[in-house]
């Protein structure tokens, strides 16, 4: 499982809007060192990772009011209770899986440090496959009393399975001109009702279809 993550602090110098993300580096005279590690390099399902971002002001002035913005992982959840800065629980705001917390002062050369942890989910971990396109149904012939067949017609080159009563199942192949045929393993009698499904190539079975021999 890979997990992404991504801290920024935004904040307004000079009437400008300036933004600085973790692990970059920026060439603004406004200078805030920002990291972000975590705790372990593989996790598994429902296990925590802890997030520790460290942020400096390498300014020689105090700021005030940073935005501080943290996106984490969709297969992720915040833990409740577990943000801190400088070790003080602090309550962020939550949006889809962004942190938000406002930074009223950063002194000159004040560091500050914030944690978090995130608890892994598998809702990334269902994969999901295309499903095969459904077989056309086949038709079955009304078969007769003392039939020793059943036929029917279906899709050219396809396969059709015939289940009799017994549970006894014979297959065959539709021909090129879209007709099958089955030996019966005995003689049908009346009431007997039979049962078909089709599978065409590259598809999955159909729907099953029945025909019973008449009274």
């Amino acid at each position: 499982m890979k997990i992404k993550n991504n801290a920024s602090i935004n904040f307004q110098a000079c009437e400008e809007e300036i933004k600085i993300e973790s692990n970059e580096l920026e060439t603004n005279p406004i200078k805030i060192r920002i990291e972000k590690k975590q705790d372990c390099d593989f996790v598994l399902i429902g296990e925590n990772i802890k997030y520790t971002i460290e942020i400096e002001n390498q300014c020689s002035t105090d700021l005030f009011d940073l935005v501080f913005k943290d996106r984490f992982d969709e297969c992720t959840e915040f833990v409740e209770g577990s943000f801190r800065v400088n070790d003080h629980v602090e309550h962020p705001t939550l949006v889809d899986h962004e942190l938000i917390f406002e930074i009223e002062k950063l002194e000159e050369c004040e560091e500050l440090t914030i944690t978090f942890e995130v608890k892994t989910t598998d809702d990334c971990c269902h994969c999901t496959h295309p499903q095969p396109e459904q077989s056309e149904p086949p038709t079955i012939r009304h078969p007769n009393y003392n039939d020793n067949y059943v036929n029917g017609t279906g899709v050219p080159y396809a396969t059709i399975e015939v289940e009799f009563p017994g549970g006894q199942i014979v297959s065959t192949t539709v021909n090129n001109g879209g007709n099958w045929r089955v030996d019966a393993p005995y003689r049908l009698q009346r009431g007997d009702t039979v049962y078909a499904i089709q599978i065409e190539p590259n598809k999955s079975p159909s729907i099953q279809v029945s025909a019973t021999v008449p009274l």
